[in-house]
């Protein structure tokens, strides 16, 4: 099982390959560069965050500190994937309008403090016997994430043209389907060595039901968001499939080892009609912008995951009312936890080097701002347009 780790560990890096062209995709082409970009550094900036302090917060030892305990076990590739996996949640939901200081410095807090401190206390032996069931991160990374996603947005604010003074809301698509398509597939294609890996860790036994239970949530949540995106709006969203068939991902990560086919099903196909009509709730109701869907799919994903698995696994009535208690809990100690750290973090991110990148520079894409180029040269308009709002 050893060898097995190391191949899933190093396979669950799909995702943050997945989440990197997903946010490509979904960014308009003026901001395309700048947005794989950032999920390219926040690779570098997760591993190193996670090798120089996150490590030693989650071992719960200082003697882990730069060195991870002293070994490279087995077991070290598949929480430096999940971090990063943390990380790309935030940084969707800050797109087109964030200063480099949003991306790098939440993904500091994310994979070297925050996820590592969550997974320490989900994982903790008082809350594990009062009946808090979650094999794989549906509280500490996906609910957490999503918050502090959530908090991330609300400070940077939402992008120029988004929201109008009469409070009706403009969509702004973003330049690639194709490539958010195969963000989302790539995605897909690292759960599998994700939510396998996690069942090794926790429980050494054979991944196989976890792994099927996963896969049968995400194909429900798929189905489920192109049922109701047909009825409510005559045709199939593509943006509110790939919510649900993500939000069904994360539906099951909680309780997949314990759930019955049937049930993971019936997880997956809520999560598949809740996720979309959260995002467009979020969107046009709160008015907090988020261009990749990940508060949704992840935080309320998350949030249904860690219910779910209290609800869908066997026991008496008594059992049950147990668990949803210990799962209630569990989600608000990890939920106040994330939410008080992110706000700390871009608060004081705000009022020392800015969160929000100038007027201008959103204006001509921040390709051009961050990086002096284009994503697509050969297609793509290069002159400047906003020399009224740039001091000569």
């Amino acid at each position: 099982m050893l060898s097995e780790l190391w191949m899933f560990g190093a396979a669950s890096l799909l995702l943050a390959v997945g989440f990197a062209l997903l946010q490509s995709g979904v960014s308009r082409a003026k901001n395309a560069a700048s947005s794989i970009f950032r999920g390219a550094a926040q690779i570098c900036i997760g591993i190193m965050a996670f090798w120089a302090v996150g490590a030693a917060v989650l071992i719960g030892s200082p003697k882990a500190l730069l060195d991870y305990g002293g070994v490279l076990n087995a077991s070290a590739l598949l929480p430096i994937a999940i971090v990063l996996m943390s990380a790309g949640i935030l940084s969707g939901a800050t797109l087109e309008r964030s200063r480099p200081a949003v991306c790098f410095g939440g993904t500091m807090l994310m994979a070297g403090v925050l996820t590592p401190l969550a997974w320490h206390v989900a994982r903790s032996n008082w809350l594990t016997q009062l009946g808090f069931v979650d094999l794989a991160l549906g509280s500490f990374v996906h609910f957490s994430a999503g918050l502090a996603a959530a908090a991330a947005a609300i400070v940077v604010g939402p992008r120029n043209g988004k929201y109008n003074r009469d409070g009706s809301t403009n969509v702004i698509l973003g330049h690639s389907v194709a490539l958010a398509s195969a963000g989302v597939l790539t995605i897909l294609a690292g759960w599998v060595p994700y939510i396998a890996g996690s069942a090794l860790v926790v429980a050494w036994d054979a991944p196989s039901k976890s792994v099927i239970n996963a896969i049968l949530g995400g194909a429900a949540g798929g189905c489920a968001a192109m049922f109701y995106s047909r009825l409510r709006y005559g045709k199939i969203d593509v943006f509110a499939v790939y919510g649900g068939l993500l939000g069904g991902l994360v539906a099951t990560t909680a309780g997949a080892d314990r759930m019955a086919s049937a049930l993971a099903v019936l997880s997956g196909a809520v999560a598949g009609l809740v996720v979309p009509m959260a995002q467009v709730r979020l969107d046009m109701g709160l008015k907090i912008d988020d261009p990749a869907g990940g508060i949704s799919v992840h935080g309320l994903g998350g949030l249904w995951a860690v219910l779910a698995a209290a609800l869908f696994t066997g026991g008496t009535a008594a059992e049950h009312l147990h668990r949803l208690g210990a799962a209630c809990l569990g989600l608000a100690l990890i939920g106040g936890l994330s939410l008080a750290l992110a706000l700390m973090t871009f608060l004081l991110l705000r009022i020392t080097v800015g969160v929000r990148s100038r007027e201008a520079d959103e204006l001509d894409g921040l390709d051009l701002a961050e990086h002096d180029l284009n994503a697509y040269p050969d297609f793509q308009q290069t002159t400047i347009k906003s020399y009224h709002l740039r001091e000569m």
